[in-house]
């Protein structure tokens, strides 16, 4: 059975992804989060924290995402948002977060609900240790996701940048024509667009994001909108 969701399914998820963007502003999630989920990394050594409404397991071998979440668009959304997984990758053995209380688990988020140096009314904070990014409007979280940034021979740079331009179907001009889907320039050559998310820095610079990620950014972000790369 084909468990790949199609653009227009994951596209009508938004709807149920938007109660569970919106919940985390109004709860506290402070920089110890983003210390905690370090662990899912394969880089790092040690077993991932356990947020409220998870179970921590092992991807078994020959299962996908619909297994583990069955038919809950919702848990599938969590699932890849948390393990920064797209629906393509699922290494077997890797230890991941499962979540068994939606209600509990749409309350957690990685990166901080406040940001102290806010840059302005918009602005996106790319965490790329923790390896997510974080949505502020006036230094509060609305929104946040899973990135892939640039592998380590192709790292992508932290610092301060602003919005460029966007372009809804871009294709790349250097790695064979690929496809960049809800492109947003803030860095010269580099740019945030949906891509595959296999839990790792695995790009040749770019942020990737999950579609339903790269869709909103793409629409809520305006040109000289600050975009903040950090370590930590």
């Amino acid at each position: 059975m084909n468990t790949m969701l199609s653009a227009s399914r994951v596209i009508s998820l938004v709807p149920a992804l938007f109660l569970l963007t919106c919940s985390v502003a109004g709860y506290a999630a402070d920089v110890s989060s983003v210390t905690a989920l370090k662990a899912l990394d394969s880089s790092t050594v040690g077993a991932p924290s356990i947020p409220a409404g998870f179970v921590k397991r092992v991807i078994k071998k020959g299962e996908t995402l619909a297994k583990i979440c069955n038919t809950d668009s919702t848990s599938r959304i969590l699932f890849m948002k948390v393990n920064r997984l797209d629906e393509r990758h699922f290494p077997t053995g890797k230890e991941v977060l499962v979540p068994v209380d939606v209600g509990k688990a749409m309350l957690y988020s990685p990166v901080p609900a406040t940001i102290a140096d806010s840059r302005g009314g918009r602005e996106i904070k790319i965490f790329l240790d923790a390896q997510y990014f974080g949505a502020y409007e006036g230094g509060k979280l609305l929104f946040w996701g899973p990135v892939s940034s640039g592998k380590k021979q192709k790292p992508t740079p932290p610092g301060k940048f602003f919005v460029n331009y966007k372009e809804r179907f871009r294709r790349s001009l250097k790695y064979e024509n690929a496809p960049m889907p809800f492109s947003i320039n803030f860095n010269k050559g580099y740019f945030m667009h949906q891509q595959s998310l296999p839990g790792r820095p695995a790009s040749h610079g770019c942020v990737r994001l999950l579609l339903v990620d790269a869709e909103r950014l793409f629409f809520w972000l305006q040109r000289s909108d600050p975009v903040t790369l950090v370590m930590h």
